[in-house]
């Protein structure tokens, strides 16, 4: 396998497993929230399983060229704006509702996005329009996040 190509891999696990362990952070520090950041830590586990898994010749397969990846610089940015959200928990009192807006910014994430849409290419099983599994993984963990800002009146619709 090209080293870039798995320099690049390897950095979407870091990024899917750092996404984990701030959801597990939020299970520990909102535990009356457990089974909602439990769902999303569950999720990001699996997107990683996908990326070291015997799945990884598949992953790669279904890769656009490595020009149309984000670039490692975006990738290194990302793991060190987690990180540093990890810092900040550690250091400062959480609500839910920060907590929340945290796992948005996250989500939003180009990286975050992306290894979405690798996923959903792996599960893409049935004739169903890749694109719309494509833009369904893509939207999975945002739309959870966002009910729950809209449920609790952390966001309202425009």
């Amino acid at each position: 396998m090209d080293q870039e190509l798995q320099h690049f891999i390897n950095g979407c696990i870091a990024v899917e497993e750092t996404t984990a362990s701030i959801y597990k952070i939020f299970m520990n520090l909102i535990p009356e929230e457990r089974p909602f950041w439990l769902d999303l830590y569950k999720d990001e586990l699996e997107h990683s399983f996908w990326l070291t898994s015997g799945s990884r010749s598949e992953v790669i397969e279904l890769l656009p060229s490595m020009k149309l990846l984000p670039s490692m610089d975006h990738i290194t940015n990302t793991l060190v704006f987690i990180e540093g959200k990890i810092t900040q928990i550690k250091k400062n009192p959480v609500t839910f509702e920060s907590a929340l807006r945290t796992a948005l910014e996250i989500e939003e994430s180009m990286v975050e996005i992306f290894t979405n849409e690798i996923t959903a290419n792996l599960l893409a099983t049935d004739h169903k329009s890749l694109n719309d599994k494509l833009i369904a993984a893509e939207r999975i963990h945002v739309t959870k996040i966002e009910d729950m800002m809209i449920c609790r009146g952390f966001l309202q619709l425009s």
